[in-house]
């Protein structure tokens, strides 16, 4: 089974404004149409790279960004391909009842896990308002999903780019799988030391693996196996921001690379598989009673 661990639900037309579009688009050489993902059009790319399953996220930016991608909007593609699809809520710790609507996005619309984006919120992720919303992750046992690393976006907050925040975080909240989005870009070697320190933090590859170079990548996941964290790392693309199919390939060719990496041993089989896709299987079951959903 391979999983995306990190696709953006939301079309341009209804969910982006074309501000935030331009500046998110921009790095990516595509124009700022590209940052759409109709529901049609995402089961045709995950055909045709041999994805089974994605992790659709929901986006809260409205406070800061003017804009979010909904709970209810996710839910419902989710209900409608429950073999294809994990929805991650989105909250705002900023406005008031965001652990009660993480809380109504689990219990009634169905969705399995949450989606941060601390930075562009213009707040810590240690900040003391999200404690509320992590005590309703741990407590009802879904993965929270935070952004980590650089974004383009103009208005989000530098200071809250770095993985070490989590720190606190993992350490505050010992029940609570946390996933590092994007292995913290560019502060991979952060967030690896993050995850060797806490057994419930994982990191996600997406943008990473594809947009930086592939000895790069090759370099990061040999130090992972290093630390003995190799198994918590999982495959996501990103999408729309990049292709599907384009990242399977460049995950195929490192995989069987042993030139590109600092020890001349790349991936084995199970690494491999776990990478693209039992990790991310084993954390839904892990935190879903052994059902992923």
């Amino acid at each position: 089974m391979i999983i995306d661990a990190h696709v953006h639900a939301g079309e341009y037309y209804r969910h982006y404004t074309a501000a935030f579009a331009e500046e998110m688009m921009a790095t990516t050489g595509m124009p700022p149409e590209a940052l759409t993902a109709p529901e049609g059009r995402l089961l045709a790319h995950m055909d045709d790279a041999g994805v089974d399953r994605a992790f659709l996220l929901a986006f809260d930016v409205w406070r800061i960004e003017g804009f979010k991608v909904p709970n209810e909007f996710v839910a419902a593609i989710c209900a409608r391909h429950p073999d294809r699809f994990t929805g991650f809520a989105s909250v705002d710790a900023g406005t008031p009842g965001a652990a009660d609507e993480l809380r109504r996005a689990v219990t009634e619309l169905g969705l399995a896990g949450l989606k941060t984006a601390p930075c562009y919120l213009r707040m810590s992720p240690a900040d003391p308002r999200w404690n509320d919303v992590y005590e309703v992750a741990q407590e009802l046992d879904v993965p929270v999903l935070v952004h980590t690393g650089y974004t383009p976006a103009k208005k989000a907050d530098p200071r809250f780019f770095s993985p070490r925040l989590l720190d606190r975080v993992a350490a505050d909240f010992p029940g609570l799988r946390l996933i590092l989005a994007h292995l913290g870009t560019p502060w991979t070697d952060t967030a690896l030391d993050l995850m060797s320190r806490h057994s419930r933090v994982y990191a996600d590859l997406s943008i990473f693996s594809w947009y930086r170079p592939a000895a790069t990548v090759a370099a990061a996941l040999a130090r992972a196996r290093s630390l003995g964290v190799l198994d918590r790392l999982l495959w996501g693309t990103d999408h729309p921001f990049c292709t599907m199919t384009d990242s399977v390939s460049r995950m195929r060719e490192l995989a069987a690379a042993d030139s590109l990496w600092p020890d001349g041993t790349a991936l084995t089989p199970a690494e491999y598989a776990s990478l693209m896709g039992g990790a991310a299987a084993g954390l839904l079951a892990a935190t879903h009673g052994g059902t992923i959903r």
